[in-house]
Order: structure tokens, then C-alpha cells, then sequence
């Protein structure tokens, strides 16, 4: 018998990368040097006022709706008053739009000036001198809201499916046919669908396939397409239409969300990341999870993250809470770009995102799309999904090769109390649950080629900070 060995993982995020031992998969953990509890979901909340920051929920279970469809906010400055309010819009499933004042003292929401739309509209805030201004657009009807003016309805408009502000031209990309983008020079959002003067439109037929999402990213214009990118340049009237990149497989244009310096999005095969002349895969590895489909996913930004909802195959035999039941997503991957490390949230069926960003706070705030569709929720630090903990789990692949036969002996692991660590070696297994927050010791005698060790917990705030397994090599 040779002398004693010790496999260690101090470093849960890239440990031991000489030796070739990886994370093989997690979820509602976060892997960095330490094991962490992910981030959690809860019920949405704001400060009372500027000076009472006392946080309340809004009185979404006043409403006479079964669920939450849409969300958007937008800010308003009054010249006059010198005054900006912040205000948040709801869309139910009754089809009316629901306004809350933030910072009000009042968690009430209030129909909106009697506004109903047929689906969710797609809403864009601008800025013009001194007015800010808000365009809400559905497969029905559009509305414009100014500061100081009460919104107002325009007809024959085509439906939009993005819109975007440039130098004071808006464009828009519009569900039929969707291989044109329609653009109003002077702000005036009636005359997208018209060609006039100040209105048109742009065809991009070409084999990027249909015209997605339309966003500004760097003072330049750039157009999602079904595989690819575009670039518009604009120059007093003059427009010109240059490919950026083609994609191998279909992008999932719902995921495009500007996130720092970078645009995210994802496709069929990954997700990438793009600079305005470059698209780079990234790192992040799910693409063993990704379905053949993610026809559902969405994306948002908020400072230097980027918050991905899809479906995953976990490819196991559990029920994460939404899976319980029938569910559309059921995973939320949060991306730092900063180093492209991630978090996987598993368990919450979520529908859409939105960044709110005030001088007090910031919230990424999420709909459902089945379980707990009825709620209007806020990503939280605490590792739960309306006070309910995410159970977590952590595994690794082997830890040693499959040359030698070993005898493992030791486990030493600091952790918090209540979590598991399951070795896996033959198709067998043995488990041990710390007992204790700190330093945990156990023995065994286990002899075998190759083992992985499986982490797990239930509790809200589990912790692992560092795993010493102790064996003797023949």
C-alpha cells in the first residue's frame, strides 16, 4: 500500500483543473470558491416613500384578476414641479392596465384612464428635451402617454414586436412581414406603417430570416434577426443595411437583452455574447441541458447581470417545485459578465423580466407563467421561492482516474449543519449529513476506482467551504 493521498476542492467553481475534475452539475447552488445558496424568489416590494423605506407589497390581490401577464415601468419628469415620479404598470388577465405611483404611500393600483389591450404590450420610455414620454403597443392599439398630457390611442397601426430611439428617429420591428423595420423620423409613432416624409420602411430579405428585435446598443442600430445580426446606419435619411453575423442555428431573440458593455443572447447551441463587432460563445455550460427547444425563454439586464428564464433538462428523476405540475420554464440561469460566472435557479416557471433601477433601489422584477402566475415577484438574496427553500445540489465528476484501485477512508468537510454529501463510486453509494456548523469528520473504508461526490441540501442558507477526501492508493 502506497502512503496516504487527499483529493481537495477548495475552489467549487474551478478546482483542481490539473487534474481534470469539473462540476459535472448543480442548481440552487452557487459555485465559487465557496459552495453558496443561490439567489431565491419572493413577493415583490417597494418603499412606502422616499423618507419611509418601509417595503410593502402592491395590491395585486385587490384586482379582480387570476394572473399577472405584464409589467413595465417608466419615469416621468415634470419641468414645472421638478418632479419625477416613477410609475409601474400591470397588465391581467382581464386585459386592463393597472397603475401604481411608487414612493406614493400607496400600494393601490388604479385602472389606467380605462385601458385595455387584446395581448401584453410592448412599451418604449424616451426622452425628448424636456418631456418624457412612454409608447404602449398591442396586436389592437397603440398609446402615447407625454409628461403632462393624458395618453391617447392611434389606430391603424401594424403590431410591433420591438421598438427601439435613435438620434430622435424611432424604429420598429412589426410581427407582418416581419422582414421589414418601419422607422418615423419625427417622433411622431402614428405614422409607423405609413410611408410619408418623415416615415418608411426598411426590407431586409435576405437569409437571416425574419427581423426580431430592434435595439441601440453604442449609438448604433442593430436588428436580431431568426439567424443572424444586422446594423442600420442612419445618416439624414440615408439608410444603409450591413449583416454583423449568421448564425448556424435559430437565435432566440426573446433572450437579446443589452447587459454592460455586451448584448446576451441565446440560441439553439449556447449563449453568446456580443461587442458591437464580435460574437463570442461563452463558457457556460448547459447546453447538455438544453432541450431541442426554447421557444419560451426571456432575458433582462440589470447592472452587470444577465437574468436567462428557459426550460432545462435536469435529467433526473425530481420535481422541483413548478415541476410539480404542468410548467412552460422552469429555470432561471443568472450570468455575472463581469467573469461569466452563473447560478442555476431551478424550480420557477418565470415569464418575463424587468429591470427597475430608482435613485433608492433596484429589482429585477419577474411574471409566471403557471405557478404563481397570480403574484408579481422580485429576484432575492435569500435561496427560496416565496419562502419556500430551493433544494440544492451539487455533483462532481470523478474525482480520481479509473487506472488504480483506492481505498478511501476520510471525509473532512467545513460546512454549515444539514447537508449532504453523498460518494458514488460501483453503483453504490454512502451518505454523511454535517451535524454541526464548521468542521465535519467522517470514516468509512471504501475501495474502488473511481468516486464522485454528491452535495445536497434543503436548508435556505447551506454552505460548503472547502471537502478533504483521505485515500491509499494501490
Amino acid at each position: 500500500m502506497k502512503t496516504k493521498k487527499q483529493i481537495e476542492i477548495k475552489n467549487f467553481n474551478n478546482f483542481n483543473t490539473s487534474d481534470k475534475i469539473n462540476t459535472e452539475k448543480f442548481y440552487n447552488f452557487l459555485p465559487t470558491e465557496n459552495l453558496e445558496s443561490s439567489l431565491g424568489v419572493a413577493v415583490a416590494k417597494f418603499p412606502n416613500t422616499y423618507e419611509d423605506t418601509t417595503e410593502v407589497e402592491l395590491g395585486i390581490d385587490n384586482l379582480d384578476i387570476n394572473s399577472v401577464c405584464g409589467v413595465t415601468y417608466f419615469k416621468m419628469y415634470f419641468p414645472t414641479s421638478q418632479n419625477t415620479q416613477h410609475r409601474l404598470l400591470i397588465y391581467g388577465d382581464d386585459n386592463k392596465v393597472y397603475i401604481n405611483q411608487l414612493f406614493s404611500g400607496s400600494p393601490i393600483l388604479l385602472w389606467l384612464f380605462n385601458l385595455q389591450f387584446n395581448s401584453p404590450p410592448v412599451s418604449l420610455s424616451y426622452k425628448t428635451d424636456d418631456t418624457d414620454s412612454i409608447i404602449l403597443t398591442s396586436s389592437d392599439k397603440m398609446i402615447v402617454w407625454h409628461t403632462n398630457y393624458s395618453p391617447y390611442e392611434i389606430e391603424d397601426v401594424p403590431i410591433i414586436t420591438s421598438m427601439c430611439m435613435n438620434d430622435e428617429v424611432l424604429f420598429c420591428t412589426i410581427k407582418d412581414p416581419a422582414f421589414k423595420i418601419w422607422y418615423a423620423t419625427n417622433l411622431d409613432a402614428e405614422n409607423v406603417g405609413q410611408v410619408t416624409p418623415e416615415s418608411g420602411y426598411i426590407s431586409l430579405e435576405d437569409d437571416l430570416g425574419y427581423c426580431r428585435k430592434i435595439l441601440t446598443f453604442d449609438e448604433d442600430i442593430y436588428v436580431f434577426r431568426d439567424y443572424g445580426i444586422s446594423k442600420i446606419n442612419y445618416i439624414k435619411n440615408d439608410i444603409t443595411v450591413s449583416q454583423i453575423y449568421l448564425s448556424n442555428t435559430k437565435i432566440y431573440t426573446d433572450t437579446v437583452s443589452i447587459c454592460g458593455n455586451v448584448i446576451m443572447f441565446m440560441t439553439k447551441d449556447g449563449i453568446y455574447s456580443f461587442n458591437g463587432v464580435k460574437v463570442t460563445k461563452t463558457d457556460i455550460d448547459i447546453r447538455n441541458l438544453l432541450p431541442d427547444s426554447n421557444e419560451h425563454t426571456a432575458a433582462s439586464s440589470l447592472g452587470q447581470k444577465y437574468y436567462l428564464a428557459l426550460r432545462l433538462n435536469f435529467n433526473d428523476d425530481k420535481s422541483i417545485l413548478c415541476e410539480t405540475g404542468s410548467y412552460i420554464n422552469n429555470a432561471l440561469v443568472v450570468i455575472d459578465i463581469t467573469d461569466f460566472s452563473y447560478q442555476i435557479i431551478r424550480g420557477i416557471d418565470v415569464k418575463s423580466l424587468l429591470p427597475v433601477k430608482t435613485e433608492v433601489f433596484e429589482k429585477m422584477l419577474l411574471t409566471f407563467n403557471t405557478m404563481n402566475d397570480s403574484k408579481l415577484g422580485q429576484i432575492v438574496e435569500n435561496s427560496s421561492c416565496f419562502e419556500t427553500s430551493l433544494p440544492k445540489y451539487w455533483v462532481s465528476s470523478e474525482l480520481s482516474d479509473s487506472y488504480h484501485t483506492k481505498l478511501f477512508t476520510k471525509l473532512s468537510i467545513n460546512a454549515s449543519e444539514n447537508v449532504t454529501f453523498n460518494l458514488l463510486y460501483d453503483d453504490k453509494n454512502i451518505s454523511f449529513s454535517t451535524y454541526k456548523d464548521g468542521l465535519n469528520e467522517f470514516c468509512f473504508k471504501i475501495l474502488c476506482k473511481q468516486i464522485k461526490l454528491e452535495i445536497s441540501s434543503n436548508e435556505t442558507d447551506a454552505c460548503v467551504k472547502d471537502v478533504v477526501l483521505d485515500y491509499y492508493e494501490y
